[in-house]
Order: C-alpha cells, then structure tokens, then sequence
C-alpha cells in the first residue's frame, strides 16, 4: 500500500496544483488519526484522481491555524483550491461519508 506523503510548508502549493486535494491534519500521539490513515489508505487506491496528503500539525503549527485545525484528526477536503468539506475525529462512517463525497469527482 502507498504511503500518503507528508507535506508541510507545501501544502498551499499542493492545493492549488492538483484538482481534489484530502489532508489528512493528524499528530503522532494521536490514536484515531492511525485508524483515519488506514481508512485514507485504503481509498487511495480506488480514487486514483484524488492527491492525498498529511500534514503533522506538530510540526506545522502556522499551518494548522492558518487552516483552522483545532482538533485531532481533521480531514480538510479541497476542490479547485477552495475548502469544500471538513471533517473532524474518527467517526464510524467516516469512510463511506468520503466515498460519497469523492464519488462526485
């Protein structure tokens, strides 16, 4: 399986290079952001016209405020570099929520 890059100080390039752009805003001590990356994981492979990224809000503290993370994890959906969707912690549907959604792109 494809690991899911981590970003940085790039992701406002990032977002407004590729069309559909999920970031994963996650932290190492965080347990459900393991379970939202294996989930994130899994829809790559099937949403191949998606770029998914992480951003470790630790380490990009300015960024994760520039975008409004205040809670772990946080799933910012970006399409045509604007915020279409967030998400925020792990909820048990998570995954056929972002299947409907990516389903429209």
């Amino acid at each position: 399986m494809n690991e899911i890059p981590e970003v940085g100080d790039k992701l406002p390039e990032i977002i407004k290079k590729y069309k559909i752009v999920i970031v994963d805003c996650w932290a190492e001590w965080c347990i459900p952001c393991k379970a939202v990356e294996e989930i994130l994981k899994r829809l790559q492979r099937k949403f191949k016209n998606v770029y998914m990224c992480k951003l470790n809000v630790d380490e990009n503290q300015e960024l994760a405020s520039q975008y409004g993370v205040l809670n772990l994890p946080t799933i910012l959906i970006f399409h045509n570099g604007k915020e279409e969707y967030r998400f925020t912690g792990a909820p048990s549907d998570l995954s056929r929520k972002l299947i409907q959604i990516l389903s429209k792109y």
